[in-house]
Formats: structure tokens, C-alpha cells, sequence
């Protein structure tokens, strides 16, 4: 059956971060092959749409101190709400409980229809940042559970993601529904040719050993464990590439720790990649990506660097390290800056470590949009099918009075 659904998200293009683009995939899959699909988001001056479903932006003002991300402003938005009152939909899916997710909740009410809710992110960090205070964030963190008790469905990305959302107070049911990867394994020749490509775009060579970040240039995500690693290194005399994509409130402070600790030589800043047709050419000329996040739940830069062999390393324990297997398909270490240094020091020295677990990774860690919308498709027909009886339950009580 064809279903009309509709995504929500408090962050999408041309901010890349990775829920953003998860309520992407989402929308782009369900409008190819289910229905037709749809996306609200807030309004980001200058940046015009050009993806193959229709998105509905409200406006939006940038967060203090939380740049890129932006704050919405649905209620003052007229034409927005105008918009919003002529849609008609099966069931929308929210992944954030911010002001997106907020105008999927009055929505879902309004048209008597079905919410999915996914927890993605490790609020509580985030509340915390922005407010100083343990016990206002506690509040918040209420508040936000407020949001998933409200919908008639709630789903996490993998098992760790739904342990957080317990650890918050959630007592609900909650389903895993995992994540997925828009990048295509690529074959032999184009691997060479993103590769030449991408080593041209870092000024590379071909036998360097480049090492990769990709995400928010935010404290939150360790990305000062990482610097502090490439002091050691090059303390130690070790010759390496590390390359950062992606943008975020840290990153003029990062590019400072490079040139006081004169890595100038060694460390790359790309920006943000919004293209990712020229993100997996810097995929496809690295060698390892870094990712020491403790913040983040089930990140897809580790199944993007997967689809081109590209193993990462993650901290044991965390929740991005879920379903990885050191020397298998990527490397653990300790959260500390020693155990990442040294880990690096001995993959320096063992480029066919790093390519048996690259192969490792792709094979298991690696799986592609279409397959997970799939699934996603079935799920959302049978939440559907279950709310049609207390509709037509409801329409029969009305007419026997």
C-alpha cells in the first residue's frame, strides 16, 4: 500500500549532521518506493531545497553559542502554518522533541493519526551545555520524556541508544531500528578514481597514512582527545595526515591548538562537506577514521567510512563502539589520550591490520538506506493498521449515541 508520511527534524541541509541526514534518507527512500513523503524543517536565508520530495521550512534564528543549529519559530510563521493546514498525511515520524518535534505532536492530534518518535541523541549533554545547571537539566530531561510518552511509537538506532533513554526515566516500550549509510560501496576503479580525487582535495600522497574526522567541531565529541593524540605523535617523530570535515562552535579553537602546537604540516580542516559526492572522495583516501565520541549514539560516518574500507576507532564501551570488535572490523581504545596515541602509533606501523579490519568493517558494520527504509516501510503500515480500529471503534460509539 501507499502511505503519505512526513519527517521531522529540528536540524537539516544545509547543516550536515547525522540525524539531519538520517530524516533525509528517511523522507528520500519513502518518497522513491512507499508514497509520498515529505520533510519539515526550520528555514536556513539563502539555502534553497533541491531533493526529489517536497521539504515545508519554517522560520528559524541561529542558537546562541550552538552554531550551526538554529532555533524554529513555527508559531510566527504564517505562511508556514497555512501550508501545514492543507497537508493531509498516514503517519509522521519526529526525531527530535524539540520545535519540530513539537509541530509533529499537535499535528499527529489534529489529524488523528499516528507519531513515531526516535531517541538519537544524548539530550541531557546538550541541556546541560547550554543551561550550567544539573538540576535544570534534569527539568528539561523530563520535559523531553513528556514527548516520547506521546507517541504511539518509539524507536532508537541501536540496543546502547535505548539503555541512555532508560538511564533518562523512559519506562515505555521502545523498538531498534537501526540507522543506515547513502554512500555505495564503491568497485575497483572507482575507488581509484574517489581516491586520487580525494588525496588531490588534502594534499596527500599516495603512501601517507591519513587519518579522518567527520562530524560537529564540538568539545562534546572528544575532538580534543584527538588533538592532544597528534601532539604525542608528533612528539614522538611519527609522520601522518589528519584530516577534520565539518564545522561546529570548536573549531576556531582547534585550528589554535594546531598552530600553537605547529601541526600546520600534519592537520587539514576542511569545513563543512555538504556535496557527498566530494565526501567520499576524502572517504576513499583515508586510511582510519578517528572517532573518540562518547557523546554520539549510532553516528553513520562509521558505516559511510566502512562502504570504503575504512575502519574506525571508538572508545570501548561507548555507544558508538556497538558492534565493533577490535582488529575485526575496527580498533577500541581506553577514553584517554595515551591509549589513542598509542593505538595510532601501532596502526602507523601495521597497514595490513588496518586493511584486514577496513574489510572487516565493511562486511558488518556497513548497511545501505534502502534495505533499513524497507523495514521502516512495514513498521509504519502496521502501526498504521493498529490505529485505524480505535478510529473506527470511536466513529461507532459516536453513532449509536
Amino acid at each position: 500500500m501507499q502511505i503519505k508520511t512526513c519527517q521531522f527534524n529540528d536540524s537539516y541541509f544545509p547543516i550536515m549532521d547525522g540525524v539531519g541526514i538520517t530524516a533525509h534518507n528517511y523522507a528520500y527512500w519513502l518518497n522513491e518506493k512507499y508514497g509520498k513523503s515529505m520533510l519539515v524543517a526550520p528555514k536556513v536565508k539563502g539555502y534553497e531545497d533541491t531533493v526529489d520530495y517536497k521539504v515545508h521550512r519554517f522560520k528559524s534564528v541561529m542558537l546562541p553559542g550552538m552554531n550551526p543549529y538554529r532555533v524554529g519559530l513555527p508559531l510566527i510563521d504564517v505562511t508556514f502554518k497555512k501550508k501545514l493546514k492543507k497537508l493531509k498525511f498516514d503517519i509522521l515520524h519526529a526525531h527530535c522533541p524539540f520545535i519540530s518535534g513539537q509541530v509533529a505532536v499537535k499535528l499527529a492530534s489534529k489529524l488523528d493519526i499516528p507519531m513515531v518518535a526516535t531517541f538519537h541523541t544524548k539530550y541531557r549533554d546538550d541541556f546541560k551545555k547550554v543551561v550550567n545547571n544539573d538540576l535544570f537539566a534534569d527539568f528539561l530531561v523530563k520535559l523531553t520524556l513528556d514527548f516520547y510518552n506521546a507517541a504511539d511509537q518509539v524507536w532508537v538506532p541501536n540496543k546502547a541508544t535505548g539503555l541512555t533513554l532508560r538511564e533518562y526515566g523512559y519506562t515505555g516500550a521502545y523498538e531498534v531500528v537501526p540507522n543506515g549509510s547513502d554512500m555505495h560501496i564503491p568497485d575497483h576503479g572507482k575507488m581509484l578514481k574517489y581516491r586520487s580525487k580525494g588525496l588531490l582535495r588534502i594534499d596527500a600522497v599516495e603512501d601517507e597514512f591519513v587519518m579522518l574526522f567527520v562530524g560537529q567541531h564540538r568539545w562534546e565529541k572528544n575532538v580534543r582527545l584527538i588533538l592532544d593524540s597528534l601532539i604525542m605523535l608528533k612528539a614522538a617523530g611519527k609522520t601522518f595526515k589528519m584530516v577534520f570535515a565539518g564545522e561546529g562552535y570548536a573549531a576556531n579553537e582547534m585550528m589554535k591548538i594546531v598552530r600553537q602546537n605547529n601541526l600546520q604540516e600534519e592537520v587539514v580542516f576542511l569545513g563543512v562537506i555538504t556535496e557527498r559526492k566530494e565526501l567520499q572522495n576524502i572517504y576513499a583516501a583515508s586510511d582510519l577514521l578517528v572517532f573518540p565520541s562518547v557523546y554520539d549514539n549510532s553516528p553513520l560516518v562509521l558505516q559511510e567510512a566502512a562502504a570504503f574500507d575504512v575502519p574506525s576507532v571508538v572508545v570501548r564501551g561507548s555507544s558508538s563502539a556497538e558492534g565493533f570488535h577490535d582488529g575485526l572490523n575496527g580498533f577500541l581504545i581506553e577514553n584517554d589520550v595515551t591509549s589513542l596515541a598509542n593505538k595510532i602509533s601501532e596502526l602507523l606501523e601495521n597497514r595490513d591490520t588496518v586493511k584486514k579490519a577496513g574489510e572487516g568493517a565493511r562486511k558488518t558494520i556497513y548497511h545501505p538506506w534502502e534495505g533499513i527504509v524497507d523495514d521502516v516501510y512495514l513498521r509504519y503500515a502496521d502501526i498504521i493498521r493498529a490505529h485505524q480500529p480505535v478510529v473506527s471503534k470511536q466513529a461507532d460509539d459516536d453513532e449509536e449515541e
